[in-house]
């Protein structure tokens, strides 16, 4: 199934203002209607359907919407500063119309640049040849003030959305340099960077963590006879798994194809260890009839802790020998890296009845 593309941002305005400006000209109808101007009357009668429309096909055709509510608003602005003069404001519905169609994320630069030229022009030749002052009922005088608000309130609302729309980008970029675009984990970058500040902590308070490296097993072979796709799915189990089994303040990451890093603050080796081993367990016995897989699915696990006197990178290189260790000795176990000359602890896995 095709994924579906997110909604145009301007759609999200229109769909905000739209019953504003389909009561504005419902009323404007009346109120023209009553103080003698038939013609603007008749055009308001017109930009309701008009609004309507928009509002009705902006999750299809958004780019039409925004033109259709463009010349209608620059169209019935200039008209109505043609018969009412300049000082009836009616001119100031422009002004937010820039914004608006900059907002269009689905419309060429071009098309939006030009359009936004046509606008200001429009803008100094009606200030260039409207009558500056017309004498107007008083129904229509009162209506200079509101001319004002209502453009500057959309133009606070734009201005809103635009805020929205910077602060969601912001953080969508965020998320992509911190976190794998597949498995939704962390990604290297930002483990390194809770890895060194954990060092940082120890050598600060002697707060104890320890580090698990996890690697699927025959990995390849199943991106060799199912196809990527299922290996795509094989890793956002186990990345789901990993995050399920773990605890508040625990971290994991996609550290590399198809191995995962687990950062355990505040945790000793042989509590690592028994974290490794749930893990594995949890792996072999939810993911090992994964549908359309041939074979059972299992996890490799090697387990170190930090010492004063190993560096970060000794620590790292520790729980991979582990890893190494365990992949030699047969897979789907965990073993755990020893302090200097000490043997490697390797835990098999269980023997049935």
């Amino acid at each position: 199934m095709a994924e579906l593309s997110p909604e145009p941002r301007v759609a999200v305005v229109i769909r905000s203002c739209a019953w504003v400006g389909i009561a504005a000209h419902a009323a404007f109808i009346l109120l023209f209607w009553l103080t003698g101007y038939p013609l603007l009357a008749g055009f308001n009668l017109l930009s309701v359907p008009i609004w309507i429309v928009a509002r009705q096909i902006i999750g299809q055709r958004s780019n039409l919407a925004m033109w259709l509510l463009t010349l209608e608003v620059t169209a019935h602005a200039a008209l109505a500063v043609a018969l009412l003069g300049w000082s009836s404001g009616f001119q100031y519905y422009l002004i937010p119309l820039i914004p608006f169609m900059m907002f269009n994320d689905r419309a060429s630069t071009l098309s939006i640049s030009a359009a936004s030229a046509a606008v200001i022009v429009a803008f100094a030749l009606l200030r260039g040849l409207a009558p500056l002052d017309v004498e107007l009922p008083r129904a229509l005088q009162m209506f200079r003030y509101a001319n004002m608000v209502i453009p500057f309130g959309m133009l606070g609302l734009l201005s809103y959305y635009f805020r929205l729309a910077s602060t969601d980008v912001e953080r969508k970029m965020t998320e992509m340099a911190l976190t794998d675009p597949l498995t939704g984990l962390f990604n290297r970058r930002q483990m390194n960077q809770r890895l060194q500040e954990e060092a940082a902590r120890f050598r600060r308070a002697g707060s104890d963590f320890s580090v698990i490296i996890a690697d699927i097993d025959h990995f390849k072979a199943i991106n060799d006879r199912h196809g990527h796709d299922m290996g795509d799915r094989v890793l956002l189990r186990v990345a789901l798994l990993f995050g399920e089994g773990l605890r508040t303040g625990d971290a994991v990451a996609r550290w590399g194809g198809e191995e995962f890093l687990v950062l355990l603050p505040g945790t000793h080796l042989n509590a690592a260890q028994e974290v490794a081993q749930r893990l594995r367990s949890a792996a072999e016995t939810r993911l090992g009839a994964l549908d359309g897989l041939k074979s059972p699915l299992t996890v490799t696990f090697g387990v170190a802790a930090f010492s004063e006197s190993a560096s970060l990178e000794g620590c790292l290189k520790a729980a991979d020998d582990a890893l190494y260790r365990g992949k030699a000795e047969g897979r789907n176990r965990v073993v755990s890296a020893r302090p200097p000359g000490a043997k490697l602890a390797s835990l098999p896995p269980p023997r049935a009845g």
